[in-house]
């Protein structure tokens, strides 16, 4: 499914939902635990594809994933990122 088709499912599900700026294509997909609200999942692999598509260099794109993506927390509705390194 694309990743604007998914963003507009999870705003119907969960406006609360968190959505990255500018990452949309490395959206993946949604997902739950047991009565918990839809979160996006994010793909980290696409993420650092699109920082460095962006003009980062490779080693830039990681340490820019790993400080302000990966470890950010914005509540409950913070996205997952998958590891598919």
């Amino acid at each position: 499914m694309k990743p604007d088709l998914i963003i507009d499912q999870i705003r119907e599900i969960n406006p609360e939902a968190v959505i990255f700026d500018g990452l949309n294509d490395a959206i993946i997909g949604m997902g739950s635990q047991s009565g918990k609200d839809s979160l996006l999942i994010y793909s980290a692999k696409k993420i650092i594809k699109l920082l460095v598509k962006g003009g980062m260099k490779v080693d830039e794109a990681k340490e820019y994933y790993d400080f302000n993506i990966q470890g950010l927390w914005a509540g409950e509705m913070t996205p997952v990122i998958m590891e598919d390194f």
